[in-house]
């Protein structure tokens, strides 16, 4: 015989003690949380449905670095590659969506007024860095590196968000390994080009490996 549904709640509540203390808690806390769920759910249900259920309620570890204050690069950086943020280390299991925002802007001028307000000919951009762990070489041969570009001309600051999924095959999550570090570097090329980051944020969502 089967749990009743409201078995199954009463399972669920014993995972987080004090529930109603816990309206500022993100969960999954860590991959505990998220083992104890699965066990928990895995007394009433086959654990191929309870993989499907996680997966789908995209029940994933999640870090976030985010940073605040404006930064200018122009061409004395290019080959520097400043980052503007980096993210934690990539935490053990797999990874499964990465955000990135940038909030940024170009100097505002051109002499090119046949492309302001487009992105032809804009020389202030980002990339994607990748840091592998402990010295690691990274094949970023097939990863897109390119994050955004600033829109030509135009001092109003932008917001660029960046989405790689698993599920949409990214080349960058393929490429990334636990313990691994990505980053924002904000790039200006050829003199008069300034990129303007007054702000930016990296998110990773993880899944434990059962």
């Amino acid at each position: 015989m089967g749990s009743s549904p409201s078995t199954i709640s009463q399972d669920v509540n014993t995972l987080i003690p004090n529930p109603l203390n816990q309206e500022n808690v993100q969960f999954p806390r860590n991959s505990d949380d998220v083992l104890r769920t699965f066990s928990t759910l895995r007394h009433v249900l086959p654990s191929e449905l309870v993989l499907e259920i996680l997966e789908s309620a995209q029940y994933w570890l999640h870090a976030r670095v985010y940073r605040e204050g404006i930064n200018t690069y122009d061409e004395r950086n290019w080959h520097d590659r400043t980052s503007y943020l980096t993210s934690g280390p990539i935490a053990e299991g797999r990874v499964e969506e990465i955000r990135i925002k940038i909030w940024s802007h170009d100097q505002g001028w051109s002499d090119y007024r046949e492309d302001h307000g487009t992105y032809r000919n804009s020389w202030t951009w980002f990339e994607l860095g990748i840091e592998g762990f402990q010295g690691r070489e990274v094949n970023t041969e097939h990863v897109n590196l390119r994050l955004a570009t600033n829109v030509h001309a135009q001092r109003q600051t932008a917001v660029h968000e960046i989405v790689y999924r698993r599920q949409d095959n990214s080349q960058l999550i393929q490429a990334l390994r636990t313990g691994d570090h990505i980053s924002i570097i904000p790039l200006s090329r050829y003199p008069g080009w300034r990129n303007t980051v007054d702000k930016g944020s990296i998110e990773v969502y993880t899944s434990p490996i059962f």
